[in-house]
C-alpha cells in the first residue's frame, strides 16, 4: 500500500525521511505494490470459507456444537473368540445389537471385514505398484510373494437373525451387506448372529495393523485388531461410510458396549479392551496379589516376571483358558495374547479414580520396556487428561510390544508398538526415545479418535494431527530437549517447499507424505494457533471446548473450525483456508527499514539534517585522490564571489520568518505533537508466498537490548503481499528481524533480518578412495594369499595333540 507517512514543512503536515537506515531509493511513498496475493489466480486469502464447509443444521450448529437433532448409531457386540495357535487361525462368533438412532428407515446394514486387507483380491493389495532398479532385497521379495499368495480373508460360516433364519448377504471385497428381513425404522433395534474364521497373517510378511509376530524361538505374539466383522458407520453427513481400505485410511466406527470371551493356550497372558471379568479363572494367586499391590504402589510392579515368562516359553501348554472382558461406550475392540509376555502395572490416581497403566512385552523388549514403557503410559494418561480437559475414562491403559510391523497402532485401552533394543540388549538414545514417544502417541489416541470420534478414512489429520499436537505437551514435560521436533514450525519447512506438499484436506490414501502432512503439518498448525494467532489462554479454552462438545460423538472438520472461532471470538477463516485447504506458504522479507525524523519546518534543523544526509553519502574516490591539488581560485582570489562562501544549508531570513508565522498558527496541542521524542521507523515487508500470517518483529536497539512487537495476520488484508508499518521505538534501532522465533514456518529465513546477516555454511574437504574393479587383479591377489597360506602351513610345527 502507499506510505501513510507525512512531513511538516512550512505549514504542510508531512513526515520527512531521515534515511539513517535504508536500502534503495529514499522515496516519500512506496510504489504501488504488485504482490503474490494480487496476481494469484486463487481467491482472496481472507475470503470466508462457508462454501468449503458442510452447511450447518440442527444436527451440527453454526457454532460448531452438536445440535438438538444430533444423532449417531449404537452398535454393541458379544464376542466369542478362539486362537488356534498351531494353525495361526482365529475363529469367532458374535452377537450384534444394532440400534437405529437415525431418523431414517434402513433396509440393509453394511459390515467391514477388515481382515480382507490380507487377501490377494483386496483393493489395497491390487492397488500396490512395483518399482525396482533390477534388484530387490530378499525380505521385500518374500513380502511381494506372500501378498499375492496368502489369503487371510474372513470366511463367513453363518449369518442369522437372532429371531431365526439365515440373512441374505452380499460380499464386496472388504465390505459385507446384510439385507434386513424387514425395514428397520427410526428407533428400531435389530439383532443378529455371525460366525467366521480367518488365517492370521505374519506381520513381517504382510504388514497390516493386525496379525502375529514370531520371535526367534518360535514363540508368537498375537496382536488381534480388526479381529471381528464390525458395523460400518452410518452418519448424518454422509450416510454409510463405505470406502474400501487401500493404504493409510484407517476406520470409521460406532460407539457401543462389548463383552468378549477369548480362548487361548493356558499359559498365555491376554490384554484387551475392557475390564477383566474373571481374574480368578486366569491369573495365579501370585499374579492377583501383585496386581492388587500395583494399585497403591509408588512405581510399576511386575505382575508376570521374566523368569515366569521364560518357563512358559520353554514348555508351552497344550491346555486352554478363557479370558473375559467387558467395556462400555467404546468404538472398537482389540486384544493381544502370548506366553512370552512379561507384565508390569501401576495404579495411577486420576480424577478420584485409579487407572491401571500397564505394559506387556517379551524379554526382547528389555532393558527398555521394563524401565520406560509403563511410565510412558502413565505420563500420557496424565498429560492428555489435562490438555484436553477430559480425564481418562477407562479402567486401564495398556502398551504392548509386538505384532505391529513398524511404529504403533491404537485401540481403546490398548496399543501395539514396535520399537525395541537390539538383540544384544544395547540401544541408542534414538531407540530409547522412540519407545517413549511411540507409547505416548499410541496411548494418546485414546482421546483422538477413541473419545473424540472422527472419520479416519476421510480426514486423517483430524485424529493423527491432533494427537501429535498433544503428544508435544507430553514430550516437553518428559524432558527439556531442544531437539524434540514435535509440532515445531521450523521442522515442516522442507515439506512445505517440496513437490510432495499437499493440502491437509487430502483423502489419506492419496497423501504422498503421510507423516509430514497428516501428523506434523496439522500439529504445527495447532501450535501456530496456540502460540502466535490466538495465544495460549484463548486457544486452550477453545480446544477444551471442542473436546468437551465432541466427546463420544463424531466430529467433522467444520465442527472443529467453527468451535475454535465460536469459543475464541476470532475469525480464523483465513488460516483454515491457507493452512488446511491449500498449499500456500509464507515467506516474509524485510525489504527496507527507514528511520523517519519529524521535521517541524525549523530551517536551522532542516540544514543540519541535510548536512547529516550528505555526510552519509559514499565519498568520491576521485575527490580523495585530488585532495591538495592546486585550484585556480586559490591562486587568483578575485575570482571568488558571493556563492563561493555561501552555505546552502544556512537558513534565510525568509525561511525563518515563514517558520515563525507557522508556529504562531499552531495550537498548544499541535506544538506538543511536534515535540514527540520517540524514534519513528518505517518497516517495509513483502510476502513472497500466498499465506498471510501474523507479523512478529524483533527490534534490536543500540544498547544491545531488544523488544518483540506483534501484529495480527489482518495487517495483510489490503496489502496485496507488500506493506509498510510504522514502528515507534524508545531508542535507536540497529536491526529488525521478522518472525525471530520462526513461529510461522517462514520458508526462507535468510531474508528475515535487516540488515542482512552473513550466513555460515560448511565446506567439506574429502578425498575419494581409489576403487579398483579388476577381475585379473582379484585373481592374482587370491593366488598370492593361497601361496602365503601354504607357506605358513609348511613351516608350522606338527600337531601333537593326542
Amino acid at each position: 500500500m502507499r506510505s501513510l507517512l507525512v512531513r511538516i514543512v512550512h505549514g504542510t503536515a508531512l513526515l520527512a525521511l531521515g534515511g539513517l537506515m535504508t536500502s534503495g531509493p529514499t522515496a516519500l511513498a512506496a510504489d504501488a505494490p504488485s504482490g503474490p496475493f494480487a496476481v494469484s489466480p486463487g481467491p482472496d486469502p481472507f475470503a470466508q470459507i462457508d462454501s468449503l464447509l458442510s452447511a450447518p443444521s440442527e444436527s451440527r450448529l453454526p457454532s460448531g456444537a452438536p445440535g438438538p437433532a444430533y444423532w449417531q448409531q449404537k452398535v454393541s457386540y458379544k464376542l466369542d473368540l478362539t486362537i488356534d495357535e498351531d494353525a495361526k487361525m482365529l475363529r469367532g462368533k458374535e452377537h450384534v445389537t444394532y440400534e437405529n438412532h437415525s431418523p431414517h428407515t434402513l433396509t440393509y446394514l453394511w459390515l467391514a471385514l477388515e481382515s480382507n486387507q490380507a487377501a490377494p483380491f483386496s483393493d489395497g493389495a491390487l492397488a500396490k505398484t512395483w518399482k525396482d532398479n533390477g534388484e530387490v532385497t530378499v525380505e521385500d521379495f518374500r513380502r511381494m510373494l506372500t501378498a499375492r499368495e496368502f489369503d487371510g480373508s474372513t470366511k463367513i460360516l453363518s449369518l442369522k437373525a437372532t429371531t431365526g433364519g439365515d440373512l441374505s448377504h452380499t460380499l464386496n471385497k472388504g465390505m459385507l451387506r446384510v439385507d434386513l428381513p424387514r425395514p428397520l425404522p427410526a428407533g428400531g433395534v435389530f439383532e443378529f448372529d455371525l460366525a467366521w474364521e480367518y488365517l492370521i497373517n505374519d506381520t513381517k510378511l504382510i504388514p497390516t495393523r493386525s496379525g502375529h509376530e514370531v520371535l526367534d524361538d518360535g514363540t508368537a505374539i498375537f496382536g488381534m485388531a480388526y479381529c471381528y466383522p464390525r458395523l460400518c458407520a452410518y452418519t448424518d453427513y454422509g450416510g454409510w461410510r463405505l470406502k474400501q481400505p487401500i493404504r493409510y485410511g484407517e476406520f470409521t466406527l460406532e460407539f457401543g458396549d462389548f463383552e468378549a470371551s477369548i480362548t487361548v493356550p493356558a499359559d498365555h497372558i491376554v490384554g484387551a479392551t475392557g475390564a477383566l471379568q474373571n481374574p480368578g479363572d486366569v491369573l495365579s494367586a501370585d499374579m492377583k496379589a501383585r496386581l492388587k499391590q500395583s494399585l497403591t504402589s509408588g512405581a510399576p510392579v511386575t505382575i508376570v516376571t521374566k523368569d515366569e515368562a521364560e518357563t512358559s516359553r520353554r514348555k508351552p501348554s497344550r491346555e486352554t483358558k478363557t479370558w473375559k472382558f467387558a467395556a462400555k461406550n467404546v468404538r472398537d475392540f482389540a486384544f493381544t495374547s502370548s506366553r512370552a509376555f512379561v507384565w508390569d502395572a501401576w495404579g495411577v490416581p486420576l480424577d478420584g479414580r485409579t487407572v491401571i497403566c500397564q505394559s506387556l512385552y517379551p524379554r526382547e523388549g528389555m532393558p527398555l520396556w521394563d524401565r520406560y514403557a509403563t511410565h510412558a503410559v502413565a505420563h500420557a494418561v496424565e498429560i492428555y487428561s489435562s490438555v484436553t480437559g477430559i480425564p481418562y475414562p477407562w479402567p486401564h491403559a495398556t502398551a504392548v510390544l509386538g505384532s505391529h510391523p513398524s511404529g504403533g497402532m491404537e485401540y481403546p485401552m490398548i496399543s501395539f508398538n514396535s520399537p525395541r533394543p537390539e538383540k544384544d540388549g544395547t540401544y541408542t538414545d534414538k531407540t530409547k526415545w522412540g519407545v517413549i514417544r511411540v507409547i505416548i502417541h499410541e496411548t494418546g489416541h485414546n482421546w483422538f479418535p477413541m473419545i473424540v470420534n472422527s472419520d479416519e478414512r476421510h480426514w486423517m489429520w483430524l485424529d493423527e494431527g491432533f494427537n501429535t499436537f498433544v503428544q508435544g505437551f507430553a514430550e516437553r514435560t518428559w524432558k527439556d530437549d531442544p531437539k524434540i521436533p514435535t509440532a515445531q514450525p521450523k521442522f515442516v519447512v522442507d515439506y512445505l517447499t517440496s513437490d510432495l506438499h499437499q493440502p491437509l484436506m487430502t483423502q489419506p490414501d492419496n497423501i504422498q507424505n503421510i507423516p509430514q502432512n497428516a501428523y506434523f503439518k496439522t500439529a504445527v498448525g495447532l501450535t501456530m494457533l496456540r502460540e502466535t494467532i490466538l495465544g495460549r489462554t484463548l486457544f486452550d479454552s477453545a480446544f477444551k471446548e471442542y473436546c468437551r462438545r465432541w466427546a463420544y460423538k463424531r466430529a467433522e472438520p467444520a465442527d472443529f473450525f467453527r468451535t475454535m472461532e465460536d469459543a475464541s471470538g476470532m475469525d480464523l477463516d483465513w488460516f483454515w483456508r491457507g493452512w488446511f485447504f491449500s498449499t500456500s506458504t509464507s515467506d516474509v522479507e524485510i525489504v527496507a527499514v527507514h528511520r523517519r525524523t519529524i521535521q517541524d519546518g525549523d530551517p536551522t534543523k532542516n540544514g543540519e539534517r541535510e548536512k547529516r544526509k550528505e555526510s552519509k553519502l559514499p565519498p568520491s574516490i576521485t575527490r580523495e585522490r585530488d585532495a591538495g591539488a592546486p585550484r585556480r581560485i586559490d591562486r587568483i582570489p578575485e575570482l571568488k564571489d558571493f556563492y563561493d562562501g555561501f552555505d546552502p544549508h544556512a537558513p534565510t531570513d525568509k525561511q525563518a520568518e515563514d517558520f515563525r508565522k507557522f508556529m504562531e498558527r499552531l495550537t498548544p496541542a499541535e506544538k506538543k505533537a511536534l515535540q514527540y521524542d520517540k524514534v519513528i521507523y518505517e518497516v517495509k515487508l513483502k510476502n513472497h508466498g500466498q499465506l498471510p500470517m501474523p507479523v512478529i518483529l524483533k527490534l534490536e536497539f543500540n544498547d544491545q537490548t531488544s523488544e518483540i512487537r506483534r501484529y495480527p495476520a489482518e495487517i495483510w488484508r489490503l496489502a496485496n503481499g507488500e506493506l509498510s508499518t510504522l514502528v515507534l521505538a524508545p531508542k535507536p534501532v540497529v536491526a529488525v528481524t521478522v518472525d525471530p522465533y520462526n513461529e510461522t514456518a517462514d520458508t526462507n529465513f535468510s531474508n528475515n533480518r535487516f540488515p542482512r546477516s552473513i550466513e555460515e555454511t560448511d565446506l567439506q574437504i574429502t578425498k575419494p578412495p581409489v576403487k579398483i574393479e579388476n577381475p585379473l587383479h582379484d585373481s592374482l591377489e587370491k593366488e598370492r594369499k593361497a601361496k602365503e597360506k601354504l607357506a605358513k602351513e609348511k613351516t608350522a610345527p606338527p600337531d601333537v595333540t593326542p
